[in-house]
């Protein structure tokens, strides 16, 4: 057998390094064993290993005193027991502040310096039977209007990678409205974002989330309850797929890259009451003699774009668009760098939104940019831009981070009532999440 091996050990050596044929010499003089040897890869294993698409590692946060800390809101694991799996509690604390002026033309300036509780959520987590998770979420900032039950729902994997999911939840719908506001990389979501996103309502959604793709669909109530939602008209569906690549980049690092196709039809038109969300009720824009829009009825919305994911650099980019008895559109762009790995964060934004509607865009300047979140002065338009650029310092992981930024916006309105606006906004802010 050692005759026959012997052969082999030597062409290869004359192939790789030096430093294999040394190790052929060895087993000639009966220094090492033919096992003990690391022969280099064949061509045709070369090739195979080289067709091998690159695996993207997701970056694991240093260790910090504060680990311990954190790790106390899970009150109880183990992953053996047949019944309960997991019992944990979850939270999220989010303060802003913002200063600046809206400058209005043909009016009165707007001053827009306010602080705030921005969110306060507190929920648990609960994994059972070893293919459930069961998770509920209370709100408790803002004005009674907004304080609620926010989510209420279940999740069971019924194969391996498909999953049923139920309760009260919002469906995903774009980059920002998809996303925990627990990982927002901005102080809030843009004006666009804010207009469109469904409220959180009583639904079920089918699904899949293997890779490269995953895929969702669902149906969800027009009751927009505070706390539990009934089945209220037709409601509304939504579907979202998306397909997700890795790909290497120089000097060995992997970029992951995920895109996304949203799709929301709303049966019920200006009947519902989740799509959209917000009931301004008659308010007067701050920036014009003009009535905000009670509502808007939308009844096609669609959101596609990409997210890259480097070691270091990040981006988001997406497109929303929606019809019904008024259109809008808009982009987002959010790049992103860790000047600082795991500590400082550099963050851009642009985000431009139109509309053909006479101030057909409702939305807040500042911390108060959301119109369902209270009854902050509210701006109408049909033309925006923001640029944003700030820097994200994360005390520990993504779970204490502060935020600071300066942003420029511009709210043109020359089809209606109101009067364009400009400002210089300060936005200062922190989150504590678990």
């Amino acid at each position: 057998m050692i005759m026959k091996t012997i052969p082999f050990i030597l062409g290869a050596a004359v192939l790789a390094q030096p430093v294999a044929a040394n190790e052929a010499l060895d087993i000639l003089e009966g220094n090492k064993k033919v096992e003990e040897i690391d022969l280099p890869p064949l061509p045709e294993e070369e090739a195979e290993a080289g067709d091998r698409p690159p695996v993207f590692v997701e970056p694991e946060w240093a260790p910090s005193p504060l680990d311990p800390v954190w790790s106390r809101a899970v009150l109880f694991e183990d992953e053996s027991n047949p019944w309960i799996q997991q019992l944990a509690i979850m939270g999220l604390y989010q303060w802003g502040g913002s200063w600046g002026t809206a400058e209005v033309e043909g009016a009165r300036d707007v001053e827009l310096d306010t602080t705030r509780t921005r969110r306060a959520r507190l929920g648990a987590r609960l994994k059972i039977f070893g293919n459930t998770e069961i998770e509920t979420v209370g709100e408790f900032a803002g004005d009674a209007r907004y304080q609620r039950l926010e989510t209420l729902k279940g999740k069971t994997r019924v194969l391996p990678n498909h999953y049923v999911e139920y309760g009260k939840f919002r469906p995903r719908f774009g980059i920002e409205g998809s996303k925990d506001p627990s990982l927002l990389l901005t102080p809030d979501t843009t004006l666009l974002t804010n207009m469109l996103m469904p409220a959180s309502t009583l639904g079920v959604a089918f699904g899949q989330d293997c890779a490269p793709w995953d895929w969702s669909i669902g149906w969800f109530s027009s009751d927009a309850d505070r706390y539990l939602p009934g089945i209220e008209g037709n409601g509304f569906l939504a579907a979202n797929l998306a397909y997700e690549s890795t790909e290497s980049l120089e000097g060995g690092s992997v970029m992951r890259t995920r895109w996304h196709l949203d799709y929301i039809y709303n049966m019920d038109g200006r009947r519902s009451e989740t799509v959209s969300r917000y009931r301004p009720n008659g308010m007067m824009a701050a920036n014009g003699p003009q009535a905000v829009p009670s509502y808007s009825s939308f009844r096609h919305l669609f959101s596609t774009g990409v997210e890259l994911e480097g070691e270091r650099f990040g981006f988001e980019g997406d497109f929303m668009l929606a019809s019904g008895d008024m259109k809008a559109w808009g982009l987002t762009v959010t790049p992103s760098y860790w000047a600082i790995p795991g500590t400082l964060r550099v963050v851009g934004r642009y985000h431009y939104a139109d509309t053909d509607d006479p101030g057909g865009l409702v939305g807040g300047l500042g911390i108060g940019s959301d119109p369902f979140f209270d009854s902050s002065p509210l701006f109408t338009g049909d033309e925006y831009h923001s640029f944003y650029l700030g820097a994200n310092l994360h005390l520990y992981q993504d779970k204490v981070v502060v935020l600071n930024g300066l942003e420029y916006a511009i709210l043109k309105d020359e089809a209606g009532a109101a009067f364009n606006t400009d400002g210089w906004i300060w936005h200062s802010g922190a989150r504590v999440s678990f």
